[in-house]
């Protein structure tokens, strides 16, 4: 009976010390829910102190105006999980974005990895889509590689904060007043079909202009001409020889095309899918949200 109390007492002492471990682990790699200056956490010492200073103010009038939060947080290091596992983790132990909303977003840098990625809450998945996560990462990493740390999370930082107050409606320039490190920045937007439109019309025009006078100084009618060659390759004048090999008219021996015999070359990069994603500025905590709402991760 001894023995098994024994037995029981060092299962029980065994587990106690494994379970204090892993919770060693994971405290030590997530860090734990700050109350201070709650929208700017800096463990890797990548943003300069003008900078911070202006993010915090501005994330705190964005909560106060549209429930909304945005936090911006570097690591020295994410100690080899996945950055997708850790800001996923870091996002939902932390609550950021309101409960009922769940409109956080989180830029997490990682020093020692090169690594860095924007994870947006439920609320907000329809204003910064997978897509336009990617645009401002890019636009951030352009200064990371050249070790401007904190001028490329000010970017994205300016990036987020534009997209966030396009989708409430609320004056942008309201959440910048009395910014100094920080200026308003714009995600360029894709050519839309009426600006490619408008070039291709441009183009047109220039190339029949530029027809017509060549027709005046040549002396021929450069569009007559234009007009008999794309005839002439319409009817298949300049296209060579199709056949597989001897082919005799009415006869058992008929020459195959080779069109459409080629197999197919690997499929373009086009058409990817996304998923479904000092001071005491901010005291408190946030508001209890949790992410799934999508995102965009880049390395430098």
């Amino acid at each position: 009976m001894k023995n098994q109390k024994r037995t029981l007492m060092l299962m029980l002492f065994i587990i106690v010390l494994i379970s204090s471990s892993l919770t060693s682990v994971y405290a030590f790699s997530i860090p734990q829910t700050p109350t201070v200056d709650i929208y700017v956490q800096d463990y890797a010492s990548m943003i300069s102190s003008d900078v911070k200073e202006d993010m915090l103010r501005m994330s705190q009038a964005l909560q106060e105006k549209t429930s909304a939060e945005l936090v911006i947080v570097t690591v020295p290091s994410i100690e080899g999980i996945p950055i997708e596992e850790y800001i996923l983790n870091l996002f939902r132990q932390w609550g950021i974005g309101s409960t009922d909303q769940n409109n956080g977003v989180l830029l997490l840098v990682a020093q020692a990895e090169g690594e860095a990625r924007i994870e947006v809450g439920y609320g907000l998945e329809g204003a910064i889509n997978d897509g336009k996560a990617g645009a401002i990462m890019d636009q951030m990493i352009s200064y990371f590689q050249n070790e401007n740390y904190s001028q490329g999370i000010s970017t994205a930082y300016s990036l987020l904060l534009q997209e966030i107050a396009v989708e409430y409606n609320i004056d942008i320039n309201e959440i910048f007043v009395g910014a100094e490190a920080i200026t308003p920045t714009v995600l360029e937007q894709p050519t839309s079909i009426v600006s490619l439109l408008k070039m291709i019309g441009s183009l047109l025009l220039m190339t029949l202009l530029g027809m017509l006078i060549f027709s005046k100084v040549l002396g021929k009618n450069l569009f007559v001409l234009a007009l008999l060659f794309l005839g002439d390759l319409a009817s298949g004048k300049y296209a060579g020889p199709t056949g597989g090999g001897p082919h005799q008219m009415g006869g058992n021996f008929v020459g195959r095309s080779r069109r459409g015999r080629y197999p197919r070359g690997p499929r373009g990069p086009f058409g990817g899918g996304s998923s479904s994603g000092g001071s005491s500025i901010g005291r408190g905590g946030f508001g209890g949200g949790s992410s799934g709402g999508g995102g965009a991760s880049r390395k430098w």
